[in-house]
């Protein structure tokens, strides 16, 4: 389904979302050849509620600094211009939501743990970056977000499929709907011109083999997040139920059973540690 399509039945059932406006300057500053990072620094200063979940964010144990985060250009300087700018984009995340239900508060807990398991991947592996891994994880399922936005009594009833034991979340929506929510959120992230790594993570983390219309040099991020993705669910941090991880994958990240089942129990104890604190964001 080409994106045309899809924004005509977004439309139909509701509309487009949009980022806050905060984010979408951000982004616009960041495309720019003439960037200021003073400039920068005050558009996230200027919304303080966005401000402080960004710092919050930043000050978790996700990036394990030795020292207080306490401003913006402090997390500038510590965290660096690329992290500052995709934390930006994942603290937007939380704002598309226009209900927060139980359902929304369990898929904001999945995404915050594949966020925290992708960057424990990542830094075991060191495939990608582990805050371009945390960030990938934490916005790969915007295009649930959006779905159960415009048409929640559907959705509704694709979570009790799925629940059901009637398939996974996309083999449900692509039969209730003849689309899924990894076709809904490539389309939103062309939309709001995410970086292309995202772009990919969000459309293709169901996608666990190579694939002709991935990048290469993307793969192993959405693998990566593939990996997560299981490793959330398997522990019930999920919405789909367990996914085992097929040899192939072990494979890609590197990792034999053994480790991969001491790494689980660490992702384990840690999300317990963190969800509380990160829930609040």
């Amino acid at each position: 389904m080409n994106d045309a399509d899809l924004e005509k039945i977004i439309l139909q059932t509701g509309d487009i979302p949009s980022l806050p406006a905060v984010a979408a300057k951000v982004l616009q500053m960041i495309s720019s050849e003439n960037l200021s990072l003073n400039d920068l620094e005050k558009t996230i200063e200027n919304d303080q509620a966005f401000s402080s979940r960004v710092l919050k964010i930043a000050n978790s144990s996700f990036y394990g600094r030795n020292r207080t985060v306490d401003s913006i250009s402090t997390a500038l300087m510590l965290i660096g211009f690329k992290t500052m700018s995709s934390l930006v984009i994942a603290t937007a995340m939380k704002d598309v939501n226009r209900r927060f239900g139980l359902f929304e508060q369990k898929l904001w807990d999945h995404s915050l743990a594949v966020s925290l398991a992708a960057s424990m991947l990542a830094r075991e592996t060191r495939l990608v970056p582990a805050d371009e891994a945390h960030v990938a994880g934490l916005i790969h399922d915007v295009g649930k977000t959006v779905l159960n936005n415009n048409i929640p009594d559907q959705y509704v009833m694709i979570v009790e499929n799925v629940y059901a034991g009637g398939g996974s979340f996309l083999e449900v929506e692509d039969a209730m709907l003849g689309y899924n929510h990894c076709n809904v959120g490539g389309f939103i992230a062309r939309k709001w011109k995410l970086p292309k790594n995202l772009e990919v993570v969000i459309e293709f983390h169901h996608h666990t083999e190579s694939s002709r219309d991935i990048d290469p040099t993307l793969e192993p991020l959405c693998q990566l997040v593939a990996v997560a993705d299981s490793m959330a669910n398997s522990l019930g941090m999920g919405l789909s139920g367990e996914r085992v991880i097929g040899d192939r994958l072990f494979e890609v990240v590197g990792l034999g059973e053994k480790r991969y089942a001491e790494l689980l129990e660490e992702f384990r104890k840690v999300f317990e540690e963190q969800k509380q604190s990160l829930s609040a964001t």
